[in-house]
């Protein structure tokens, strides 16, 4: 082998192609993906909005395991080539020498399993990452039986668990319709496909196969309301226009398919530099021609970027090469026209559910109370003095997301935000008039993923650690053996 060590974080289908390229070229490769995860993680609807009706088979974790396996040729194609292949592994932080920390030594990903902690080293990290669910508030959306896009199509196809009968699609982007076709395959009734356009988003072919299957398509129509007592047992959508006409869809479940957003939590919180993608509208590693973010050594493998020769490319950097060509990485073809799509369901969902919606499911906090950024419901009332969420500066007005959450606790829950922060920051930017890109994003920290903190805690305090604590900044580091050395000789 070359020597060099890669890791490779998600098993996607760039992820997968990537590790069997850098196999190919003689790299010591390592691919982990978090999937199949365990049923208690699933529940912090991380990375997909899974929502709160899992199907009790998920507990069946040898089933699983096959099923999800079984299910990705391609990352059955890396076992039989020697990746060194993890699944069911959560990298939860990524480490290298910076300012704040400088005894790092050799780059680390943190990664957590159902056996414990390890810190793997590296030579190059590649972040594939993929996608996530984007779903925003309506109300009745607690309910078990609300899920995103991408976790229904990961439910259907990979775990093969699935509890619903009767699915109401909110949305109509290739998303829903790749959903609506996993759906139907497995016997599963589509009651239809709410938009809130007069337009199919995914196109004049897919319209034809929804209208071939007789699948109704409520145009300018948005959820309302989703209905039921322990789960969904309808659902009531509006028009959106001055009649307001209603309509009740009998179903158990409801998919959220309007949009996936970048999965960014592990590049920003280890200090990559991040831009505003208006088109998505997400921030998004900086990343050069090679792919590489501003940390040394670190790739952004996604499909948020435009070129289409990505494997190409960080392997050519990897080898050491140093003339690669520009590439377009500025917008994604496929994603035109997605942050208004986004903007507009927010608007229509907000104008016709009204203030009074649950934003934060963790935190229970309404749309009304982050916009009028009310404290937490158990301080009391006389502890609250106006504030306003916009401050000034030569740059004009902003806002920090940041800010907000430590006023409102929206996106502090024990879903980290997933739920909701990209609603919040649009909703800030509709109600203040201020563009998205001047909001500052809620920051991430390690781990970034809901995890059981005693699987990465040491074992045991060292010599310093444990004897040195209250001036250790203050003297010099000396190993254990020769710190047990001294006292024998003191004695």
């Amino acid at each position: 082998m070359s020597g060099k060590r890669i890791v490779v974080v998600g098993a996607s289908r760039l992820g997968c192609e990537f590790a069997l390229a850098a196999r190919a070229a003689d790299y010591a490769v390592t691919l982990i993906d978090e999937h199949p995860q365990e049923l208690k993680n699933m529940s912090f609807d991380a990375p997909y909005f899974y929502g709160s009706g899992l199907p009790a088979s998920l507990s069946d974790e040898t089933a699983v395991f096959d099923n999800v396996l079984g299910s990705n040729e391609l990352l059955l194609e890396c076992v039989e080539n020697e990746v060194d292949v993890r699944i069911g592994v959560v990298a939860w932080g990524a480490f290298h020498n910076a300012p704040n920390s400088q005894h790092i030594g050799t780059p680390k990903v943190g990664i957590v399993s159902r056996e414990g902690n390890e810190l793997l080293e590296y030579d190059c990290l590649v972040l594939a990452t993929g996608s996530r669910d984007f779903v925003p508030s309506f109300k009745g959306w607690e309910l078990p039986g609300v899920l995103g896009g991408k976790a229904g199509a990961k439910l259907l196809v990979s775990y093969q668990c699935f509890n619903g009968s009767r699915c109401l699609v909110l949305g109509t982007t290739p998303l829903a319709v790749d959903f609506a076709r996993a759906a139907r395959e497995r016997g599963i009734d589509v009651a239809g496909f709410v938009e809130p356009t007069s337009k199919f988003q995914a196109g004049e072919r897919e319209l034809e196969w929804t209208r071939g299957l007789d699948i109704p398509i409520f145009y300018e129509s948005v959820i309302l309301e989703a209905r039921g007592t322990d789960k969904v047992s309808s659902a009531t959508i509006t028009s959106t226009d001055r009649s307001g006409t209603t309509t009740e869809i009998d179903c158990d479940t409801i998919c959220v398919s309007i949009a996936v957003l970048p999965n960014v939590e592990l590049p920003a919180a280890m200090g990559c530099e991040m831009r505003f993608a208006e088109e998505f509208p997400a921030w998004v590693p900086e990343v050069d021609p090679a792919l590489q973010t501003t940390v040394p050594g670190v790739y952004w493998l996604s499909p948020f970027n435009r070129t289409d020769d990505q494997v190409t490319r960080i392997l050519a950097a990897v080898a050491g090469e140093t003339k690669i060509a520009e590439a377009d990485l500025e917008s994604c073809p496929s994603a035109e026209n997605q942050a208004d799509y986004i903007n507009l369901w927010i608007a229509r969902l907000n104008q016709t559910g009204g203030p009074d919606v649950i934003l934060c499911q963790c935190e229970i906090v309404t749309r009304a109370e982050l916009l009028d950024l009310q404290p937490p419901r158990y301080l009391k009332a006389g502890m609250r003095h106006p504030h306003v969420a916009v401050t000034g500066g030569q740059t004009g007005p902003k806002i920090s997301q940041d800010l907000i959450k430590r006023m409102t606790r929206v996106g502090m829950g024990h879903c980290q935000g997933k739920r909701c922060r990209d609603e919040a920051a649009i909703l800030l930017s509709q109600h203040y008039g201020i563009p998205l890109k001047d909001i500052k994003p809620g920051s991430y920290r390690f781990p970034v993923r809901p995890i059981d903190m005693s699987l990465i805690a040491a074992e045991d305090d060292d010599y310093h650690t444990r004897e040195k604590w209250p001036h250790w900044m203050h003297e010099e580091v000396v190993p254990e053996s020769v710190a047990g050395t001294a006292k024998r000789e003191e004695r």
